[in-house]
C-alpha cells in the first residue's frame, strides 16, 4: 500500500470516528429529553456554599443576641453596626440598642427563608426573610456583611415587613396552600 492510499484510509477511519462520537453525544443528550415527563421537571431549590455560610452566620447572630452573649455579638456586629428599618427610616438603630432590644424581647429562634447571597468580594449582601415563631409576621431583611480581617462582621441591616402585604396592604393573603383566593 502507498502512502497516498493509507493516508486517505486514516483520513476515512478519522471521520468515520468523528461521526461515531457525533452520533453517541446526540443519543445520550436525547435520552434525559425524551425521558421526561409531560408535567416538566421539578423544581428543587440548590442551596449554594454561600447560603449555607451565611445561613449560619445569621443563626449565630441570632442565637447570640437572644442569649445575650456579648463575646459573639462582639465577633459577629461591627462596631458601628446599625439596623434601617422600613417604618422609621432616617432613625437607625444603633449597636447598643439593637443588643438591648434583643436582651429585652424573649423571642423563639428566628426562622430564616428564601435566602440570596451576593458576594462582592469585600462585602456581601444578603436577603431574606425572617419570622420569629411560625405564625409571626414576616420580615424582610437585607443584611451587609463586611470582611474583617478572614472573618464577616455584619455592618448594617435593612428590615422592613415582608409578604405580599407589605408590597400591597390590601390584596388579600395565600391561604395554607400558598394559594391566592380567584376573582372572576
Amino acid at each position: 500500500m502507498n502512502d497516498r492510499a493509507a493516508c486517505g484510509i486514516r483520513r476515512l477511519c478519522s471521520r468515520v470516528l468523528a461521526s461515531a462520537c457525533c452520533l453517541a453525544a446526540f443519543a445520550g443528550a436525547a435520552g434525559p429529553v425524551l425521558a421526561q415527563s409531560d408535567a416538566g421537571l421539578a423544581r428543587t431549590p440548590t442551596v449554594t456554599r454561600l447560603v449555607t455560610a451565611f445561613s449560619d452566620l445569621e443563626s449565630r447572630l441570632d442565637t447570640a443576641a437572644r442569649t445575650h452573649d456579648a463575646e459573639a455579638l462582639a465577633r459577629l456586629l461591627a462596631p458601628d453596626f446599625e439596623v434601617r428599618s422600613a417604618v422609621r427610616p432616617g432613625v437607625p438603630v444603633t449597636r447598643a440598642q439593637f443588643v438591648e432590644q434583643m436582651a429585652a424581647n424573649a423571642s423563639p429562634a428566628a426562622l430564616i427563608e428564601q435566602m440570596a447571597v451576593h458576594d462582592l468580594g469585600v462585602a456581601a449582601i444578603v436577603s431574606f426573610e425572617m419570622r420569629y415563631g411560625a405564625d409571626a409576621a414576616p420580615l424582610f431583611v437585607v443584611d451587609v456583611w463586611g470582611r474583617a480581617g478572614n472573618e464577616w462582621q455584619l455592618q448594617v441591616r435593612y428590615a422592613g415587613l415582608g409578604g405580599i402585604r407589605a408590597a400591597h396592604p390590601g390584596a388579600p393573603a395565600p391561604d395554607a396552600a400558598n394559594t391566592l383566593p380567584k376573582k372572576y
